[in-house]
């Protein structure tokens, strides 16, 4: 079975986002079923739930 984003991605992770065909840093602040918030450097925060659009900042 998949693991959900929230176990892939917990709080205080860094991340990148896909956002208008540009990936922007973030920080996970939260999860709620069935995705994770995330904010981005400018404050604003972004609901995910498609594990396309996050990955892992290296």
């Amino acid at each position: 079975m998949a693991k959900r984003l929230g176990e892939l991605y917990g709080a205080g992770t860094a991340v990148l986002i896909l956002l208008n065909d540009e990936w922007q840093t973030g920080i996970v602040v939260a999860y709620q079923h069935p995705g994770i918030w995330v904010e981005t450097a400018d404050g604003r925060r972004w609901f995910v739930t498609n594990r396309q659009r996050i990955k892992k900042d290296q």
